[in-house]
């Protein structure tokens, strides 16, 4: 009779132990869902970080292009009348 206590004993320290490792294997997953989402989430905002900075600077460089451009025209046209008259006329005279 006491062999069988001992052995029944045994029996369950055994099933405990397994049910231990068991348990620290397989250990709650939300946790770990948790985490990976926020994760992902980061790395979300950085990635639209990445984007409205790369928006913002060609945004910029257009309307420096373009604050350029509204300053050359003004030049550039009275110059280029000049020039295509002086076109003009010696084709004219070669015909």
């Amino acid at each position: 009779m006491e062999k069988e206590r001992i052995a029944h004993e045994e029996e369950e320290k055994e099933r405990a132990e397994r049910m231990k490792k068991i348990k620290e294997q397989f250990t709650d997953p939300n946790s770990q869902w948790e985490k990976d989402k926020t994760d992902i989430q980061n790395e979300a905002m950085r990635e639209n970080a990445k984007e409205k900075a790369k928006v913002e600077a060609a945004a910029k460089e257009a309307s420096e292009l373009e604050t350029k451009s509204e300053a050359v025209p003004k030049e550039a046209k009275a110059d280029s009348k000049v020039e295509a008259k002086a076109d003009s006329k010696p084709a004219a005279k070669a015909q």
